[in-house]
């Protein structure tokens, strides 16, 4: 029986895909919510691209791959994201309330993807 820690790095990697492919398929959908406005197909391209082959394409490798190595780069890739919300609130002014909803979900899937290492 497999034990949930060798679970839970496949649950990040599924939260990955699942963000990648509603930022595929339905990128207004991840863009709403983060108050953007798009006007021009290269935009949504960009999105598409971004925020959905990337996010589809990281995730898919470490649920295929199954490696620690690969967990261990998403992980370490969506720690680089909960960094960045912290910078963004030093250099931004991004205000708390703004941003802990991102800083938990990023830091959540990178603690996920990370307990491949324990």
């Amino acid at each position: 029986m497999e034990t949930l820690f060798e679970w839970l790095p496949r649950i990040g990697a599924a939260i990955t895909c699942l963000i990648g492919l509603t930022g595929l398929i339905k990128p207004n959908a991840i863009l709403d919510s983060l108050d953007i406005k798009l006007e021009s197909a290269k935009a949504f391209s960009e999105v598409r691209g971004v925020f959905g082959g990337i996010m589809l394409g990281v995730g898919g490798s470490a649920l295929v791959l199954g490696d620690a190595n690969v967990y261990l780069a998403l992980g370490m890739a969506w720690t680089g994201a909960t960094a960045a919300r912290f910078l963004s609130m030093a250099m931004d002014g991004s205000t708390i309330q703004e941003s802990i909803p991102p800083i938990a979900v990023d830091g959540t899937i990178a603690l996920l993807a990370l307990s491949s290492q324990l």
